[in-house]
Formats: structure tokens, sequence, C-alpha cells
């Protein structure tokens, strides 16, 4: 069987219930004690009182006779020498030593006060029944209390729970309307901490099937294209050694190459990052890397008009995975031929970080936020014309991911410079902490 689960609900109501309970609780129990103790002592204040009565009495002259001294419904009082008198003191109270005593006679209470004087010994009793029962009263008023409280409580507390849980309440019933296989497979728990819990964790069985899936898509992806990239690369070395080519095909062929290379290259990379594992640092020439990209992509920024210029610092290194940065450059290189052109696109930079700048029609403000989203270029692709473009929009994300990474800053400025005309792109090497205090 099942063990039931509270809601939010039913747990704030108990919780602040039992809170308020406890402490009115307390109250009731110390102010019961409290009056006790108070008709205790007022009963012992009358009973030394009476004794005194009772033993001025006894000074006065002659001898005061032995047995019943007062009898009424309040006070009692005997006096005895030695056997002399000691059959008419009840049974409950023969043989006391002197003192105070609370004892129950008959169904009644008394307090008893037992000293010795000079005529003989003392017993005074005081019925203490009626205050005993006043203090009986009290107690079942209080108790009577309590309960009224502890009800308008769960009644208050209910109120309260439904308008202060009320959102966490509705937020778990979208959550759980929303989770996967709803309703083939309904959430089992009612409660919401289960149904929490029960709806991530599909959550993230979905998503870990997902991830799955895009892996397996990748490695089945990249061992269907190796076959075909190796043949085009044989045959283009092939082509390459038996054939005499001008100077123009003989590079061309090299780009070829070149480009086969890269594509496994990111291939791989690709692969190693979807598996969480990251490829190792080297240390690369920045002017050689932005060159050999610009080279790649030099007959398609010719075709839209870029002009690109390449003033890297010469002989500046950096110490970082080779193929991540190249897939930035490239990317980079790529939003500008297919947004900037026709412009003319300068490239300069040192060890510290590359900056790219256009003087193209520049970026939107209100496009500009968001150019590192997936699928945006200046509008969602699934939008208006972009709905029959080619383009993906994830070039700039896929730049801006691999920054994250590597501990990169990758940021777009436009316009540059005065004019309203133009983009900048600036990539920092620096960590992103760095980068922005100097910012």
């Amino acid at each position: 069987m099942q063990k039931r689960r509270f809601s939010l609900t039913e747990r704030v109501v108990w919780a602040v219930t039992a809170t308020v309970a406890l402490l009115v609780g307390m109250q009731s129990v110390l102010a019961f004690i409290a009056m006790h103790v108070q008709e205790d002592e007022m009963t012992d204040t009358m009973l030394r009182r009476e004794v005194q009565q009772v033993v001025a009495h006894t000074l006065q002259p002659g001898l005061t006779p032995t047995g019943t001294l007062i009898e009424s419904t309040r006070v009692l009082a005997w006096l005895t020498r030695g056997s002399a008198g000691a059959s008419d003191v009840p049974v409950d109270l023969r043989g006391l030593a002197p003192g105070l005593y609370q004892l129950t006679s008959d169904g009644k209470t008394l307090h008893v006060a037992v000293t010795d004087t000079e005529d003989g010994r003392l017993t005074v009793a005081l019925n203490a029944t009626a205050e005993e029962a006043r203090v009986g009263r009290f107690g079942l008023t209080l108790f009577g209390l309590w309960i009224v409280c502890v009800g308008a409580t769960v009644w208050i507390a209910r109120a309260v729970a439904a308008f202060a849980v009320e959102p966490i309440v509705a937020a778990t019933r979208n959550i759980a309307r929303s989770a996967p296989d709803q309703p083939a497979a309904p959430i089992a728990r009612s409660d919401e901490a289960g149904v929490l819990m029960e709806s991530f964790n599909r959550f993230r069985d979905r998503v870990d099937d997902m991830v799955a899936r895009e892996r397996e898509f990748a490695a089945n992806l990249d061992h269907e294209i190796r076959t075909p990239l190796t043949t085009i690369r044989t045959d283009a070395e092939l082509l390459g050694l038996e054939a005499q080519l001008a100077p123009a095909q003989q590079a061309r062929l090299d780009r070829i190459t070149a480009a086969v290379d890269e594509i496994g290259a990111t291939t791989e990379a690709t692969l190693s990052h979807s598996a969480g594992r990251f490829v190792d640092n080297e240390p690369i020439d920045l002017d050689e890397l932005v060159r050999a990209a610009c080279d790649a992509m030099a007959d398609r920024a010719a075709d839209r008009g870029l002009d690109i210029v390449v003033a890297v610092e010469f002989g500046a290194r950096l110490q970082a995975s080779r193929q991540a940065l190249l897939t930035i450059v490239r990317n980079l290189l790529r939003n500008a031929v297919e947004h900037a052109a026709p412009a003319t696109l300068t490239i300069t930079g040192d060890a510290h970080g590359l900056t790219f700048t256009d003087d193209g029609p520049g970026i939107a403000d209100a496009v500009r936020a968001h150019v590192f989203d997936r699928h945006r270029h200046g509008h969602r692709i699934d939008e208006g014309a972009a709905a029959a473009s080619r383009q993906r929009g994830l070039g700039l994300a896929i730049a801006r991911r691999l920054c994250d990474m590597q501990g990169w800053r990758l940021a777009a400025l436009s316009p540059p410079a005065a004019g309203g005309r133009g983009t900048l792109f600036r990539l920092d090497f620096a960590p992103l902490s760095a980068a922005a205090a100097g910012a």
C-alpha cells in the first residue's frame, strides 16, 4: 500500500496549526498552574489565620477540653492530649506530625495544619473543595479556549495557505501538464513535491535522450562523411601529382585539400565537444591562422564584393585550441560576407585579442542584442523573408558558444565610429572576468 503524502497546502496548514496549538497550549498550562498555586497559597494563608485564632482560644484561662473544638462546613479543629480526644479526630488525620498537609477525605479536599500548643496538639482542617472545583473549572475553560483557538487557526491557516501557496500549486499544475508523456502516462504522485520531482525526472530523461540522439547523429554523420571526404582528398592529391596544372589551378586544388582537412577537423572537434571532451591547446600563430581562414573564404568574399585586409601583429602567438579559434574566425568572416558586403573588412589584433571591423551597413540597435542567438540574423529564420532563406543563423551563436567554452569574450559593436555605418566584433582572449573588468 502506497504511503499517502501530504500536499503543500496541507503541510502549511498542519505546520501553522501545530505551532499555534503548541504556543497556546503552553500558555494555558502555565496559566492553570499559576491559578492552582495561587489558590493553594490563599487557602494556606486562610488556614494559618484559623490556626492563630484557635491557638488564641486555647490560651484563654481554664483548661480547654480535648476533642472537637470547631465543627463547621468550612473549618474543623481538634485538640488532643496524648490519647485523650484522639477518637474524635478522623482516621485520615490521626498521627500526623506538626506541619501543613493537603489531603482528600470523604471526597473533600482538606488543607490541614498540625501544631503543638501548651494545652496539647492542635489539628485544624480547612475545607478547600470549592476552591479546587473553581481551579478545575478554570482549567476546563482554558481547554475549551484552546480547542477554539486550534479550530480558528485551522480555518485561518487554510485561507493563508490558499493565498500564499496557490501560485506554487498553479505552477506545479502547469509543469505537470507540460511534462513529457502526458496525458498518456499521467503523473502518479498527488503532492506538489512529488509532482515536481516526477516532472523533473521526465524532463531530465527526455533531455538525456535528446543528447544521446544528438551524439549518435554526430557519430553517424562522422562515420558517413569520412569515406567521401577521404575519396575527395585522395583524388585531389592524385590529380595534383598526375596532371600538369597551372598555378591558379594548383592553388584551387590546394584549397580543396585544406577544406577537406578542415571539415574532418571540425567534425572531430564537434564530436569531442558533444561528448564533453576538450581538444588539447597548442601554440597558434595568429597571423597565419587568420590568413588561412581568409584564403579559404577568398573566392566567396570576392564574389560578394568584400575586401579583406589582415593587419594582425606579426609573430603574435596564443596557446589555445586551434580548431576552436579557427571556427570562430571562419564564422565571423562568413557573417561579414553574408551581411556586410559589399564593404571592406579589416582584421587587427595581437596576443590579447582580435578585432573585425567593416564599413558595411551595420546592425540595428534592436537586432544587435540578438546577433548571438541561435537561428537569428536580423529576424528569426522562420519569419517573413527569412523563411525562404537557406541561412540558418547559427554562425555567430556557434562562435559565442566556443568563446564561452574557452573562457573568451566575444562582443558586437555597431556602429564602431561616427557616420552610422559599419560593425565591429571584438574577440578578447583574456578570461571573461578580466576582460569585463578592463572594459
